[in-house]
């Protein structure tokens, strides 16, 4: 695809760098020389200097022959006048990105006068996975293939069927599960039989619906259902989230130390508890009685603020606890300092970004490990290279995983002698650098 991202910063970089390693053709606008000069020196994209408000530059680059024009700068303003812009010119599809409540919460009415195809909000996204995660504590992601026969879930084991010298080879799963990746001190594999999984690592698991959630319980112990929920900051993702909660009817508790945002969401709230109040600090966590709380969440602007709040909150007594960071770079160290999971906010919109770019082509699509891994459902029709063939046949690349084949109503886990047939649905684990390379089996 001929792609266009306006912005170069955490948010563009990281999506530019996926789309890339998947091998579309990428074009970045930035108007910021160092990071013209970052993303030029780091990765293999066209990048060009200027502003992505400018209509001249837009006509000049060609991006009236874009499949997909995404404007991902620090300003709204210029993201919705740079993807109208696009739209304008002719460009496919238009995304925009939004920071400030007052866009996001009339997406719709930007998206009709201003003719943008997706307003996408990264606090609101990021706000959603956390309650996700707080729905169903230790499940990191989760996803549904085959018309919901078949179910991904990325779990934060707690518990460990190879333990005492056993390997997976070891351990019998419930029929139609596999373990499809194992993620470990910031390194993800496609494991094998000798492969072992230790408490501490995210795993992720693909099965039969029915199966799924049996093979979960062999690695996570039981779980408490969270009802007290405490909130440091009163950002766009801690609104968001505090709305959300609400909504499921959980008790809330939002701590800010600004009086002024304070009042603005005691007047937005409903039934969230709003304390101002320095919750960085020991003594504050301990008034409020954070050791009663079954979830903590830590989502200001500032990662070490972040990172502090989680670590104190977690030695006082918070059963969960949750950081956001922007910083990629913070994102492997939490754990380590005892924070249950970490969430980046550039992730949750790339994640949604690379799901428009493969809708066209993908049934379904799940996004992992910031985008590195990607699992991937895919039609066999009568001209693929797989139709009629046993997998051991069929030179998959190395690093790619057949997880599932679903034959109608029926969910295979294939073997080597599995034969692929016309009509078959097929589940692949890859890197993202791999994913073309996968396609093209299933192409004429």
């Amino acid at each position: 695809m001929n792609i266009f991202l306006a912005g170069g910063g955490r948010v563009g970089f990281h999506l530019a760098r996926l789309l890339s390693l998947e091998g579309h053709d990428v074009t970045v606008i930035e108007s910021d020389m160092n990071r013209v000069e970052q993303v030029d020196y780091a990765l293999d994209v066209s990048v060009v200097e200027g502003s992505a408000a400018s209509v001249m530059l837009m006509t000049e680059l060609g991006v009236a022959s874009a499949d997909l024009f995404v404007s991902v700068t620090g300003s709204d303003e210029v993201n919705l006048i740079a993807a109208a812009a696009a739209k304008g010119l002719g460009a496919k599809n238009v995304v925009a990105r939004v920071d400030e409540p007052v866009y996001f919460e009339s997406n719709i009415l930007y998206e009709t006068v201003l003719g943008i195809d997706y307003i996408l909000s990264p606090e609101a996204l990021t706000a959603l996975e956390i309650a996700k995660y707080i729905e169903s504590p230790g499940v990191v992601s989760t996803e549904d293939f085959g018309r919901g026969l078949v179910k991904m879930r990325q779990l934060r084991v707690t518990k460990s069927p190879t333990s005492g010298g056993k390997a997976l080879k070891d351990v019998q799963f419930p029929t139609g599960t596999l373990v499809g990746a194992i993620t470990r001190n910031g390194q993800t594999l496609i494991p094998h039989g000798d492969s072992t999984i230790e408490p501490g690592d995210v795993v992720t698991f693909i099965g039969e619906r029915d199966q799924i959630d049996y093979m979960l319980s062999m690695f996570k112990g039981r779980e408490e259902k969270a009802e007290k929920i405490t909130i440091m900051g009163g950002s766009s993702i801690g609104m968001h989230l505090a709305r959300i909660l609400e909504e499921r009817g959980q008790s809330v508790k939002i701590i800010d130390w600004n009086l002024s945002r304070c009042n603005q969401m005691a007047a937005k709230l409903k039934k969230a508890k709003v304390v101002c109040r320095d919750a960085t600090s020991r003594v504050a966590l301990e008034q409020e009685h954070v050791d009663r709380a079954d979830v903590f969440v830590s989502c200001t602007r500032d990662d070490e603020k972040n990172i502090m709040a989680g670590v104190l909150a977690k030695e006082v007594g918070a059963a969960q606890t949750i950081a956001v960071v922007h910083q990629p770079d913070f994102a492997p160290l939490v754990r380590k300092l005892g924070i249950d999971h970490a969430v980046t906010p550039r992730a949750s919109i790339a994640n949604r970004i690379l799901r428009l770019v493969h809708q066209q082509n993908i049934s379904t699509l799940a996004v992992l490990e910031e985008g590195d891994i990607e699992i991937v459902e895919l039609t066999v029709n009568g001209d693929s290279a797989l139709h009629g063939k046993a997998l051991k046949d069929v030179r998959l690349p190395r690093g790619a995983l057949v997880a599932s084949i679903l034959r109608g109503e029926k969910v295979v886990v294939p073997k080597g002698d599995s034969v692929v047939q016309s009509g078959d649905s097929v589940i692949v684990i890859a890197s993202a650098e791999l994913l073309d390379a996968v396609q093209k089996l299933f192409r004429k």
